[in-house]
């Protein structure tokens, strides 16, 4: 499900006030929360079993960033956070996604800093109509892992109310799945995995 896309107002890169910083810090959250690279990549642990506290970390970091510098530009917030990926989560990507989060966060910023808070406000929408949760339907395998270290992740027929979305950017090479075979008294064939 696509997010919200924010019209872009012209504003100055001054420091937020304590009135528009919740705006921002909020918003920015829900960006990096429904960012599929991301999400894929604390759902299958590649941070480890903290990975859901390495994001929320991650989310302080950025804030920290733009009140330590508030003239960060997009290439600047890629780099950040690329390097966090790749030194949190052991993380490459093979697309843009760093970039469009991060020219969808200066621009959620400028909106803010310029006192509208109307693209803060449909990405809490968003949120809250989707029950806040963002969990990516793939399959995953991590470089270097076994064939049977393979880790799914949720199938379709939970409840619980994920959120639809664009298929998440492939962090590596997806290993195919070995369908069972079941002779005529109900046994399971031991297949050979294809390579």
């Amino acid at each position: 499900m696509a997010q919200p896309a924010p019209t872009a107002p012209q504003s100055t890169n001054a420091p937020l006030t304590p009135t528009q910083t919740p705006y921002f810090e909020n918003g920015m959250t829900i960006l990096l929360n429904t960012w599929p690279a991301l999400s894929m990549a604390v759902e299958n642990e590649f941070g480890g079993p903290d990975s859901a506290d390495k994001r929320d970390w991650m989310c302080g970091a950025v804030a920290d960033l733009f009140n330590s510098d508030p003239t960060t530009d997009a290439e600047d917030l890629e780099d950040f956070l690329l390097q966090i990926l790749s030194d949190e989560f052991e993380t490459a990507l093979e697309d843009d996604s760093a970039y469009t989060v991060s020219q969808r966060i200066l621009l959620l910023r400028r909106q803010v800093a310029a006192d509208d808070f109307s693209g803060a406000n449909a990405l809490n929408e968003f949120w809250e109509k989707n029950g806040g949760r963002n969990k990516p339907k793939v399959k995953v395998v991590k470089q270097g892992d076994s064939d049977d270290d393979e880790e799914e992740g949720d199938e379709d027929g939970e409840e619980g109310g994920d959120v639809e979305m664009d298929e998440a950017p492939q962090l590596v090479a997806v290993k195919e799945r070995v369908e069972k075979v079941v002779d005529e008294d109900g046994f399971e064939l031991v297949q050979k995995r294809r390579r």
